[in-house]
């Protein structure tokens, strides 16, 4: 982010953008020193760019869902529920572009290189960690309560990576929950609110699923070539 602000760009291109642009480079050099050409192409393909609506929408659920859980157990009327999103194509562009390089740092092309010799479950819970452990950075996160929804997200999008097998994924997933948010009375609720227990529980379920449906594939894979 340093070497972002050393440019003077126009007020309508963020810095976020040069950014992006610098992870992307970075990435495409890592592929090619290491010899990840087939996996970027995998992974990185225009084909499966249908995956990143799927993901906004999908991440959005999971976003409001804590909200809307409150509803449905009397927490909350549902008047009181506001969406906290303003539509304009300058803040979707540059959450999209700030979504993309996290992305591009968390699940970045050197995963597929770590996936030679550590498996995509391993891989997902000690991104999951990092990604926890990272915000301990920020003072003012009470870990007690947000670690575990750090942990199942870093973890989630991680498994989410390799079980699809690419990048639109996480990134429509990350941008849809960072995006379209409900704001209401019970944002510091330690349940339901912004930051509360459901939403680590909702990450939890998904997360436990895909490691079930990763592991159940690699063992589908490996009889199939135990066979041949």
């Amino acid at each position: 982010m340093g070497i972002a602000q050393l440019f003077k760009t126009p007020y309508w291109f963020d810095s976020a953008f040069i950014v992006l642009t610098l992870f992307v480079i970075v990435n495409i050099v890592t592929a090619k020193i290491l010899n990840l050409k087939t996996e970027i192409k995998t992974f990185w393909g225009f084909n499966k760019i249908y995956f990143l609506p799927i993901g906004i929408l999908a991440g959005g659920l999971i976003a409001v869902s804590p909200a809307l859980a409150g509803f449905l157990t009397g927490a909350i009327k549902f008047s009181e529920l506001k969406l906290d999103t303003t539509f304009t194509f300058t803040s979707i562009a540059l959450t999209l572009a700030i979504v993309a390089w996290e992305e591009l740092w968390f699940r970045g092309i050197f995963l597929n290189y770590c996936n030679r010799n550590l498996s995509a479950v391993n891989i997902s819970i000690t991104f999951g960690l990092l990604f926890m452990l990272v915000h301990l950075l920020n003072p003012e996160i009470n870990m007690l309560k947000t670690g575990p929804t750090l942990f199942f997200a870093g973890a989630f999008l991680t498994i989410v990576y390799f079980y699809f097998k690419t990048i639109w994924l996480p990134i429509g997933l990350h941008f849809g929950n960072n995006y379209l948010t409900i704001q209401s009375s019970l944002d510091k609720h330690w349940l339901f609110g912004n930051e509360g227990y459901f939403g680590a529980v909702i990450l939890a379920i998904l997360f436990l699923i895909l490691i079930k449906l990763t592991n159940e594939t690699h063992k589908t894979t490996r009889n199939y070539s135990l066979r041949e």
